[in-house]
């Protein structure tokens, strides 16, 4: 799956990079402010700002890159807490069993060794 979605974000970005490269000469007029009717000359103004299409492209190509980045970056950052957070706890869970099963071995030697003289004492009895 993660394959299949960078090979289609490879895809757009190729498509961008087309239509800027198509539309290399183009302008694109944009209004900036809402147009302003002048009372006593009766004339709308309009603020408008001319822009080549492939600067428009890339600009907006741009903003959505880094939109999505400041969006996905903090669930990004939480998983890799949660996730270091997660690794800590089986370190921990793996010390305490590694350490029981070293103090059951322990236990055991010290076990043998009471049996051994337990044995060696019931000998020189008999």
């Amino acid at each position: 799956m993660k394959l299949i979605l960078q090979i289609f974000a490879f895809l757009l970005f190729l498509g961008v990079i087309y239509v800027v490269v198509i539309n290399g000469a183009e302008t694109l007029t944009l209004n900036v402010y809402p147009p302003q009717y002048d009372e006593i000359s009766e004339v709308v103004q309009h603020a408008t700002k001319t822009f080549s299409v492939p600067f428009f492209t890339l600009s907006v190509l741009c903003a959505g890159l880094l939109a999505g980045l400041f969006l996905f970056v903090p669930f990004y950052l939480t998983q890799t807490e949660q996730l270091f957070a997660y690794k800590r706890e089986l370190e921990k869970s793996s010390i305490k069993t590694d350490n029981s099963s070293s103090q059951v071995k322990v236990l055991q030697a010290k076990i043998d060794v009471l049996e051994k003289a337990l044995k060696e004492a019931l000998n020189k009895q008999d």
